[in-house]
């Protein structure tokens, strides 16, 4: 079976849907910070990737010590193509932006978003290779990181795929501007539809709600330059907390979205251009891109 609101979302019938354990990997070495690369089904369709992590210590797998260990997700096909790429704290967020309470210890792809219509099950089985990559930060001393991952599915019956659209989530730089002040360029990638920009604000890469001020963010073509937001970013995270409800976002993230999907291809070039009011020490930005190819 599948979250309510996935089974919901694609009408998916109860016999045909799923959730299976893929993979329990634990740590090589005590307290040692580590790398996995874990391979995925490629049977079915695959609606989210559920994703647990536990610490304690050797050959001792205790399911009650979860753990917010994760430092990076990314989830690659076919060895080059990254449908998921971005830091573990950039894929909290998206659980929240989902209305999906994060716990202790749990991280969630998804693919089938309530939220995105036009968003998907990815078809495994057209891939040649399906891969999970994890990094975690190193366990407390004689301990180990115990992970367990599990993939939401549901059968192939007889869809259509010549349309099909995958829910891809990536961040595509860390851009530096030091201590200069005034707007500064971000250019974004120009895809298909963009269904959200997840702003990751730093200074000196301590988060941080106030080393930007403003975020614009604007279109170019041949025919126009348009303004498609300008909005103060304590406006807009005020406006992301009322949205969310009861898990409001951590310090330095703000986020913008479209329901029915921004299309960022008409544009020449796109750029989030944020305002630095007061020079901080390494104004630091990156950027989470929600869209569907």
């Amino acid at each position: 079976m599948a979250m309510l609101s996935t089974q919901q979302k694609k009408d998916l019938e109860p016999t045909k849907t799923w959730q299976r354990l893929v993979k329990r990997v634990s740590s090589a070495t005590a307290a040692t910070a580590q790398t996995w690369d874990i391979d995925l089904p490629r049977d079915h369709f695959i609606h989210e990737v559920v994703i647990n992590i536990y610490e304690f210590t050797a050959d001792t797998y205790d399911p009650t010590k979860l753990v917010d260990d994760l430092v990076t997700i990314q989830l690659v096909a076919n060895g080059n193509k990254y449908l998921k790429d971005g830091t573990a704290d950039m894929f909290r967020h998206v659980m929240k932006i989902e209305r999906r309470k994060p716990a202790a210890g749990l991280y969630e792809l998804f693919f089938t978003s309530p939220k995105i219509s036009d968003a998907q099950p990815l078809p495994a089985w057209m891939f040649t290779s399906l891969t999970l990559k994890l990094t975690d930060n190193a366990p407390a001393a004689s301990n180990f990181h115990y992970i367990d991952v599990v993939v939401v599915e549901s059968a192939y019956q007889g869809q259509d795929l010549s349309n099909w659209k995958i829910l891809i989530e990536k961040y595509l730089k860390w851009q530096k501007y030091g201590t200069n002040t005034g707007e500064q360029n971000y250019e974004h990638e120009r895809a298909y539809k963009v269904y959200g920009y997840l702003y990751i604000m730093d200074d000196n890469a301590t988060l941080s709600n106030t080393i930007y001020n403003k975020i614009k963010l604007l279109g170019r073509k041949p025919e126009a330059e348009v303004t498609i937001a300008d909005i103060p970013v304590n406006i807009l995270r005020t406006e992301n907390g009322a949205e969310i409800g009861v898990d409001a976002f951590d310090t330095g993230y703000a986020y913008l979205e479209w329901d029915k999907g921004f299309p960022a291809h008409e544009f020449a070039s796109l750029y989030s251009k944020p305002n630095i009011a007061i020079a901080g020490t390494n104004a630091g930005l990156r950027v989470l891109e929600r869209y569907v190819l």
